[in-house]
């Protein structure tokens, strides 16, 4: 049974026009998860992930599809399958779980951290969307994505005034040097936890980085840290920087 006015709707326009209007129903579905779901990966790819626009859009695209064919195919084509064995279900249980390998194929896992848990799950929730979207329940859909973005941004805002009052590192090399490869390896050889990097470019295409780290960091692994990165040649400048205590260590001379 519908369940609002929008999903009474496009039942009706499915049904009708001899066939016709089943063409259009699969425009119109295919359109909004395509769109809705590309709202989501247009954040993914703001913050330089793999898995962005095209991929949310695309995999919500299939899903929906694939939900249009499992639920009207025995309704346009009655005789293809035996109506006692039938279920709808199946294709979308499928979907849901051929989406977990989707997923994995985005999570990166570093020596002591784990990048893309996020990213695979809004591609799994872009999934969900395109099949309730492919079955007609489209403002269902549309609610979804507006609590998925809101959740995604509005804590993307939360962690970045986390992070800005958090312990950092700010650290300069000189130019065309991959500084944030060079954290990320002293990061890693060391097992310390970085939590996110922000970068700055100054004159002389100079770029400066700020490396945060957890709150309850030990100052002297941040001190550890500084020393390795100032064994670097290419570094200038490396300095720890405490906010919530509003101090500023100087870890002194470069060490070159």
């Amino acid at each position: 049974m519908p369940t609002n006015i929008i999903n009474k709707l496009l039942l009706q326009l499915a049904e009708s026009w001899n066939g016709w209007g089943m063409l259009l129903y699969v425009v119109i579905t295919l359109t909004i998860s395509a769109v809705l779901s590309a709202l989501i990966g247009l954040e993914r790819y703001r913050k330089g992930e793999n898995a962005g626009i095209r991929t949310h859009a695309l995999l919500a695209l299939g899903c929906c599809f694939l939900m249009i064919v499992s639920i009207w195919a025995l309704r346009i084509i009655p005789n293809l399958v035996d109506v006692t064995k039938y279920d709808a279900s199946r294709i979308p249980a499928a979907v849901i779980s051929g989406v977990g390998f989707l997923g994995a194929g985005v999570i990166i896992k570093d020596r002591f951290t784990v990048k893309g848990l996020s990213t695979a799950t809004t591609l799994w929730i872009c999934s969900g969307i395109g099949l309730a979207t492919g079955a007609g329940f489209v403002l269902e859909a549309i609610i979804a994505t507006v609590i998925t973005m809101l959740v995604v941004f509005v804590r993307n805002r939360i962690i970045i005034g986390i992070d800005r009052n958090a312990p950092h590192v700010v650290v300069t090399a000189i130019p065309g040097y991959p500084i944030i490869e060079a954290i990320n390896n002293v990061c890693n050889k060391n097992g310390i936890n970085l939590k996110n990097t922000e970068i700055t470019a100054l004159d002389n295409n100079i770029l400066e980085v700020k490396a945060f780290f957890p709150y309850h960091i030990n100052k002297h692994l941040l001190q550890y840290f500084v020393i390795e990165m100032k064994k670097i040649e290419e570094v200038k400048y490396a300095n720890i920087v405490m906010k919530n205590n509003a101090e500023n260590y100087d870890q002194g001379p470069h060490e070159s």
